[in-house]
């Protein structure tokens, strides 16, 4: 017997309600779900007040191409099942709070504090150890993360190829906007 749309609609459906059940009862306001709360404030909050404003909008947009990339990457990643997130702040997934404001704060950061490529270079290669090796270790630790066939080495390189191929991207698209006003 093959599966039928409405088979595939009753499974999706009893998923999220179990999905829902567990985190009202497991995620939310747990210690895992506290330090999203309160790690995803404070980072928002310093970064507000040490961004460049007059670069403001080139580092946005760096920082909302990460946050794109890293989503899509985490889109790929949960629905081949290498890995999920069992606590989330607002129960959606992707882990919203990582990709939409963590992460790409971190890679802004980078990105602003280490204009030139060597010193960018070596900046964006310990971001992607900190994040592969020490981040997701400890998310883990929280319960927010749990990998299945996925290793915390297999995400270095990502890290590190999205923080170095975007600032090229941006560079490229300063160079358009001063040869066309």
């Amino acid at each position: 017997m093959n599966p039928t749309l409405q088979d595939l609609e009753e499974k999706t459906k009893q998923f999220r309600e179990t999905e829902i059940a567990y985190w009202l009862n497991e995620g939310l306001f747990s210690l895992g779900w506290w330090v999203l709360v309160i790690t995803t404030i404070g980072l928002f909050i310093v970064w507000i007040n040490i961004v460049d404003k007059k670069r403001i909008v080139e580092i946005v947009t760096y920082g909302a191409i990460v946050s794109t990339i890293g989503m899509f990457g985490d889109i790929i990643g949960l629905s081949l099942l290498w890995w999920i997130y069992p606590i989330s702040v607002l129960n959606t997934p992707p882990l919203l709070e990582i990709h939409n404001v963590q992460m790409p704060i971190y890679y802004m950061i980078i990105y602003q504090y280490f204009p030139r490529w060597k010193s960018f270079f070596i900046a964006a290669a310990v971001n992607a150890l900190v994040f592969g090796f020490v981040f997701e270790p400890i998310l883990e630790w929280l319960g927010i993360y749990k990998q299945y066939t996925w290793k915390h080495i297999y995400s270095i390189i990502p890290y590190f190829v999205i923080a170095v191929v975007l600032k090229w991207f941006i560079n490229k698209l300063k160079k358009l906007d001063r040869h066309y006003p």
